[in-house]
């Protein structure tokens, strides 16, 4: 009802003034539904200190030229597709064992991927001991696949950085052995527990990784997502710093950040592209000619009613997968919905959940824009905000 009356009242108004007055009737309107109410009733703090007005125009977001620079960091100018915008879709595919008919059947299920519209995978091997992953685990499991041309990426549980370097190590040998350019591969390695909860990587661990000439990216660091929005980006900036400090700015182009999506989808487009924004400042400043790697990935709830229902995590799967890519992710894994255990139904849902980024593609077409969010007057007052406070709070960390 309240769209339906400004509307009407907005027509009345002479089009040449528009510009100067349209902000102004859409607050008398606002004032008479509110019934003396404040109309800081109608913003929404969407993160600690940080608040938006439910309605702008042009000439509120006249200043924001400088996120332009978002829309040229996301063309495709290195990928080979004809559209501007492009993400790696990469699909979980979980390894169990190191038996040999295992690793056989899940090298089928990467070429099958491969060949339905992935452009990478995802391996889970957190249930594999990194010890016993050696040179003929790595032949078997990636035998006919073209590695400069797919995104390999791996989930993994490593007890020290000699081993995660290690593990590391073993698959860009593999690479190059095939006669892969190194230049040419993409993806990297995720891991939690130890390693996620500190990023005190040795001086040793980083000189390795930065001397190496690959861009291949076995050094993760994971974006928060609490209440405070703008504490979380300047906190994985500090963490950036930190390595950078104590190696050399080399080490940026093997750096990956992992974002986990959530369900409040303006909050997770601006996050991204503050963080975004922020993360070529630095890169800049530190002279790499290199680009923020982000590489996305969507969750899943374990409430009753998502677990009896696969369909509510189907559409939860899709918004978020969604918000990432308006976000600018580099690369995006859609996790499967918990459902039966039955093959048939796990088949299904790993389809669904590969198939989440395909039709973002093909159906939605937001693809053939560098960057979609440009122009929306909502998410760049968002995304404004959450630069500057998040890029002051940093600046306190430091000093």
């Amino acid at each position: 009802m309240f769209v339906d009356n400004f509307e009407n009242q907005s027509e009345k108004i002479d089009s040449e003034s528009i510009p100067n007055s349209l902000k102004k009737k859409w607050l008398e309107t606002a004032t008479k539904f509110l019934k003396g109410k404040p109309y800081q009733d109608l913003e929404w703090e969407f993160s600690e200190g940080i608040s938006v007005e439910p309605y702008y125009t042009k000439d509120e977001n006249s200043d924001f030229s400088y996120l332009e620079i978002l829309q040229n960091n996301q063309l495709a100018l290195n990928e080979p597709v004809s559209q501007p915008r492009f993400w790696y879709n990469q699909p979980f595919i979980q390894l169990n064992s190191l038996d040999k008919k295992e690793l056989e059947k899940v090298n089928k299920e990467i070429c099958q991927v491969l060949m339905r519209g992935a452009e990478g995978v995802l391996l889970d091997l957190r249930n594999i001991e990194l010890d016993f992953f050696d040179k003929k685990t790595v032949e078997i499991l990636f035998s006919e696949v073209a590695l400069s041309y797919c995104a390999v990426s791996f989930l993994v549980e490593p007890k020290t950085q000699n081993q995660l370097q290690d593990f590391s190590k073993k698959y860009i040998d593999y690479a190059n052995e095939k006669g892969f350019e190194l230049n040419t591969l993409t993806g990297g390695v995720l891991y939690s527990d130890l390693l996620a909860q500190n990023n005190e990587f040795s001086a040793s661990f980083l000189e390795s990784i930065s001397e190496s000439k690959d861009s291949f990216h076995p050094i993760s660091l994971q974006l928060n997502n609490s209440e405070d929005e703008a504490q979380d980006i300047a906190a994985l900036l500090l963490e950036v710093q930190k390595i950078v400090e104590k190696s050399n700015p080399a080490i940026l182009k093997n750096i990956q950040f992992i974002v986990k999506g959530t369900d409040s989808f303006f909050v997770m487009i601006a996050k991204m592209r503050a963080l975004n924004w922020l993360l070529i400042q630095m890169y800049d400043l530190y002279e790499v000619d290199c680009n923020p790697y982000i590489h996305s990935i969507t969750t899943h709830g374990t409430d009753e009613k998502s677990l009896q229902d696969e369909n509510w995590n189907l559409i939860r799967n899709t918004t978020q997968a969604f918000s990432c890519i308006l976000g600018g992710t580099n690369a995006l894994s859609v996790v499967t919905h918990p459902n039966e255990d039955k093959e048939k139904s796990k088949k299904w849902s790993s389809r669904i959940a590969r198939n989440v980024s395909i039709m973002l593609r093909e159906e939605s077409f937001i693809d053939k824009n560098a960057d979609p969010i440009s122009g929306s007057y909502y998410c760049e007052q968002m995304t404004d905000k959450l630069i500057a406070s998040a890029w002051e709070k940093f600046q306190k960390i430091i000093s």
